[in-house]
């Protein structure tokens, strides 16, 4: 019979007996000699669980209480200064747009009259291509050599 209840009390303090090994331990720890400790806590526990609950619960009436909203000022100062650093941010962020977009537009107009430049340039070096193919400043001029 003990090793039972030492079986059962191994298996109680590993969380592992059901309700009827539990049970069946608070029966055995009545009948047997000695597990004193075991004893008094499973005594204890069978007088917790036969108690009822002594509450008392005072029957007052309820205060009615107004209710009164308080805007602290630090929180009127907080959503100012919150408004004002917002504003400044979009402003900043809006001018370097600006600012942005003007330097691209600027650039493509630089990039434009390069391109125009480099066409009209083009139509002018088709003529000099042609003198290319001339071997010296005699053909190029026209003039015929001098004897000496």
């Amino acid at each position: 019979m003990e090793t039972r209840v030492h079986e059962l009390l191994a298996k109680y303090w590993e969380a592992e007996t059901s309700l009827e090994e539990e049970k069946e331990l608070r029966d055995l720890l009545q009948t047997v000699e000695g597990f004193e400790e075991e004893k008094i806590l499973f005594g204890g526990l069978g007088e917790l669980s036969e108690m009822e609950p002594q509450l008392e619960i005072p029957e007052e009436k309820p205060k009615e209480t107004k209710v009164r909203r308080i805007t602290p000022v630090w929180l009127n100062w907080a959503a100012s200064v919150l408004i004002l650093v917002s504003s400044v941010w979009i402003w900043q962020y809006t001018e370097q747009r600006k600012a942005e977009e003007e330097a691209y537009e600027e650039v493509m107009m630089a990039l434009a009259m390069i391109q125009s430049n480099l066409a009209k340039g083009k139509e002018n070096m088709k003529e000099i291509e042609d003198l290319k193919y001339l071997n010296t400043t005699n053909q190029i001029f026209g003039l015929k050599p001098q004897k000496k």
